[in-house]
């Protein structure tokens, strides 16, 4: 009788552990999954953030445009501003569409600039073009980081036994992509 009950309390101390290793090991993955999603998320602000600084410096560099100044100056403010309300509100469809604004004014500046030869011969040219190259091939990158970061997340979130504690520990069913807008996969006509 002794002997059985010291076998009942072992295994149940044996399953007990188990599962709480288990449960533990799952919260700890999405844990670790979630963070990760956030902290490419917080790539893609920073990389927003970089390129909405660096418009009123290109802004700048080409000034004395005067035919499309006023509309490509309207164009960048309406993103700006655009930009400025959807990062106060932390809403990310609202950064999406705001990214969407400063991909076109900035896709309307460079237009401009290739239409004036004056500004094409200039050594900051080639800067400017390095420069807006380099931001965007950034931001495509973070946000591709960001989607598969996501599609990561939701998968294990629907895969069983990690469905249970997600449920259990109220983690999100699943997390958004960072989606394209109308017309942002359209590359424009250069023409030099």
């Amino acid at each position: 009788m002794k002997k059985g009950f010291i076998i009942i309390v072992t295994v149940l101390i044996i399953l007990i552990l188990i599962i709480g290793i288990s449960v533990i090991n799952g919260y700890n993955t999405l844990v670790t999954a979630d963070e990760t999603t956030s902290q490419a998320y917080t790539s893609i602000e920073g990389r927003l953030q970089q390129r909405h600084d660096m418009i009123g410096q290109i802004v700048a560099s080409v000034s004395g445009l005067q035919e499309h100044e006023s509309e490509v100056y309207q164009m960048i403010t309406d993103a700006r501003a655009a930009y400025a309300a959807a990062t106060t509100s932390g809403n990310q469809d609202a950064l999406i569409q705001a990214d969407a604004l400063e991909a076109a004014a900035m896709t309307s500046l460079l237009a401009v600039i290739e239409d004036n030869p004056s500004l094409i011969v200039g050594s900051g040219y080639q800067a400017l073009i390095d420069s807006i190259s380099s931001i965007e091939s950034s931001l495509f990158v973070a946000r591709r980081d960001f989607n598969d970061s996501v599609a990561s997340y939701n998968i294990m979130v629907r895969k069983f036994p990690k469905v249970l504690y997600a449920s259990l520990f109220n983690f999100d069913k699943s997390k958004e992509y960072w989606k394209m807008n109308d017309g942002a996969d359209e590359v424009p006509e250069i023409v030099f």
